[in-house]
């Protein structure tokens, strides 16, 4: 059981720090805005690559974050269902959903990541000008990997408590 402990408490950890980038995403997305906004009409100066970053800080909080929502079972669910079944179906139509998920984050790594560094090697950038299209294209490739782990974690939760009812 100790190492099932110290794996526990490292994923609480991976969570917490997950949930501050997420929040501090989010705060760099508004301060960014606002910025923008006072810029623009303070100062009638408009510099669309803030409003760029504004945006993909949160797109980088959001992906970032998906991990640890699949952990506190807040992804796609029926909640009715959990009202009518018994706690042995429930646990096995929840390992079926973490099986999905973990086969739909495999396949979306390999395809995020095909398309990620082409993009990166065409040096594509984003319609300001001012950064490589990659960047942003990043925060979906590595909320995938982050969502595969926290699926495979979920998915081995999953079997210990079906194996234990």
């Amino acid at each position: 059981m100790g190492k099932v402990n110290i794996l526990e408490k490292l994923i609480n950890l991976a969570d917490k720090l997950l949930e501050y980038f997420a929040i501090f995403m989010i705060g760099c997305s508004v301060l960014l805005a606002f910025v923008s906004v006072i810029l623009r009409y303070v100062f009638g100066v408009s510099y669309e690559i803030l409003t760029e970053i504004s945006v993909y800080t949160i797109v980088y909080g959001v992906f970032f974050y998906m991990g640890p929502l699949i952990r506190q079972n807040e992804h796609i669910k029926m909640s009715a269902l959990h009202e009518i079944l018994s706690k042995k179906v429930l646990s096995y139509i929840d390992l079926l959903i973490n099986i999905i998920l973990a086969l739909v984050f495999a396949f979306l790594i390999y395809g995020g990541y095909g398309w990620s560094f082409s993009l990166l090697d065409m040096k594509i950038k984003t319609l300001s000008g001012g950064m490589l299209l990659f960047v942003p294209a990043l925060a979906i490739l590595i909320g995938m990997v982050i969502g595969l782990v926290y699926s495979l974690l979920e998915i081995i939760k999953g079997v210990k408590i079906i194996s234990a009812i």
